[in-house]
Order: structure tokens, then sequence, then C-alpha cells
């Protein structure tokens, strides 16, 4: 019982790659960035022997089938694993509209 009082809830691996997207990069990254951003803050403990197979099946199974509408990631197109949040494409996108119209 005492195990269980300490033990703290555990990040997921989407909400540790969220919390890379949104603080630690101004740009698109790759899963090997992304984890290596979580391994060196802590952001989540690691356990097993995959820890970067982990990572990328959650993220790829986020960007493909039903999950689309739901997923806060976003893969651009046309590159090989880059990933994003959507907020930050939706922001991005906003900017160019504002910039096109006062230019």
């Amino acid at each position: 019982m005492k195990d269980k009082q300490k033990r703290k809830k555990e990040r997921t691996w989407a909400e540790a790659a969220r919390m890379v997207l949104e603080n630690f990069s101004d740009a698109p990254m790759t899963p090997k960035q992304i984890l290596h951003v979580i391994q060196t803050k802590g952001l989540k403990e690691m356990r097993g022997t995959a820890p970067l197979a982990c990572l990328v099946t959650m993220l790829h199974s986020q960007v493909r089938g039903d999950r689309v509408k739901n997923s806060i990631f976003f893969k651009l197109p046309g590159r090989m694993s880059l990933f994003t949040l959507k907020v930050i494409i939706h922001t991005f996108e906003n900017s160019l509209i504002r910039h096109s119209f006062v230019a």
C-alpha cells in the first residue's frame, strides 16, 4: 500500500511529447529529438528496452486513422518523421494569413 501511495502518477508518452513540443521546441521535431529532450529533462520514467519504439508507435498512431480528428499531434506531409502540435500549425497559418493582408 505504501508503494502505491508513494508512486506519483506517471506521464504517458503523449503527455511527455506534448510537453516537449510546447515548451522546448520552436520547430517540428523527429521522434529521436523528442525522446532526447524527454530523457534529458526527466519528463517520463523510462522502462523497458525500446523507448524510441514506444514513442514512434504512439506518434504514428495519433496521426493516422480515426484518431486524427482528436489528436494534438500533426505529422508534416512529405517529411519522413517530423511532428509538431496542431495548435502550432494553426497559429503559423493564421500569422501567414495576417501578414499577407498587411503586405
